[in-house]
């Protein structure tokens, strides 16, 4: 088997030369490992054609673009365009991944409970957006609808009025250039955030862990984009056995109802009035000090090299057996988690 490495580097922690270094020893102590960096995807094609000539090949990718920067080259599009394998889930499916109104849609059209929200774009007027806003109720959280790894969230995105809903709004559309999702803070009495990672082994493993925010020098409990990008996030794993169960089943419906493949981190938020979906991550962050990472190896005693290895391997398995798999998981009412708290 030929693993072919994809290299495509950002300034953030889990997409970095050392992060990538560290893979790539990782693999290649292994498997016969071939690996490219390239913003160009003509190179990127005879790469993994050559490649593909020494024998099968196993595509592992981190990146949803070869060039993070001018969002261009969209990589799981490319290796199934190409029919390579991959590592994680297909092109549409990471796709609506990055759709967070997209995803949490087909959440709540499957009974999976998450925040009310509404979506905002430039031409909405101020009255529209009040009025929906109206429907849900303050306090809300404004962050911009197509991005991920934290982007466009400050303090500053949870709003209590009108006027600072109209202000955020205008920001994420003027520097995002794209619309604005609105949804319902979940912030009320016994408020708790948990990051559950997901992979799909032969059988299943899970990291609930708890955004420990009463360690962390932040004013607002939330993860913003400065936080994600300086590392600062402080996590404990869940130990009381109920309440991991109860996330771990939530975590795992929501990564079976959007379809996706190898793993995911599903971000879950509850207080008194039950548990919610935040969003699910389905390329989350693989740097040796990311949330699955650290957790992998504090839950399961998975250190770095292991847990790259098992992705690999669950991702040839799931391969080697094709995609029809039973769900036999059953989700938890929302109401189980907060009793759990």
């Amino acid at each position: 088997m030929q693993i072919a490495l994809i290299k495509s580097y950002t300034d953030k922690p889990w997409r970095s030369p050392e992060t990538y270094e560290r893979i790539e020893k990782e693999l290649s102590a292994r498997w016969k490992l071939s690996s490219i960096e390239t913003k160009d995807p003509s190179e990127l094609k005879l790469f993994l054609d050559g490649v593909s000539q020494k024998g099968k090949v196993f595509v592992f990718n981190i990146a949803e673009y070869l060039d993070e920067k001018a969002k261009h080259s969209f990589l799981p599009g490319l290796l199934d365009g190409w029919g390579f394998d991959h590592l994680g889930s297909k092109a549409a499916v990471v796709k609506l991944g990055l759709d967070k109104s997209g995803t949490k849609r087909v959440l709540r059209q499957a009974g999976v409970p998450t925040p009310d929200d509404f979506i905002v774009s430039s031409g909405d007027t101020e009255e529209l957006i009040v009025s929906q806003a109206e429907l849900i109720g303050f306090p809300l959280m404004v962050k911009p609808s197509l991005e991920g790894g934290h982007l466009g969230i400050n303090d500053d995105s949870i709003v209590h009025d009108s006027a600072a809903l109209k202000l955020a709004v205008a920001k994420i559309i003027k520097e995002f250039n794209q619309p604005a999702l609105i949804e319902k803070y979940i912030g009320g009495d016994g408020m708790r955030e948990f990051s559950v990672g997901v992979i799909e082994a032969e059988k299943p493993l899970f990291t609930p862990v708890e955004i420990d925010y009463a360690s962390m020098d932040v004013s607002v409990p939330i993860l913003s984009h400065d936080t994600a990008v300086r590392d600062l996030e402080k996590v404990v794993p869940v130990k009381d056995e109920r309440l991991a169960r109860e996330l771990n089943a939530l975590a795992w419906n929501c990564f079976k109802v959007i379809g996706a493949s190898d793993y995911s981190r599903v971000d879950i938020r509850a207080d008194a009035s039950g548990a919610y979906v935040l969003e699910i991550n389905v390329m989350p962050g693989l740097g040796p000090h990311s949330f699955l990472p650290e957790a992998a190896w504090t839950l399961h005693g998975l250190d770095y090299g292991e847990l790259i290895a098992t992705l690999v391997q669950t991702a040839l398995g799931r391969l080697g057996r094709g995609s029809g798999r039973e769900n036999n998981a059953t989700i938890e009412h929302p109401d189980a988690v907060r009793r759990s708290l």
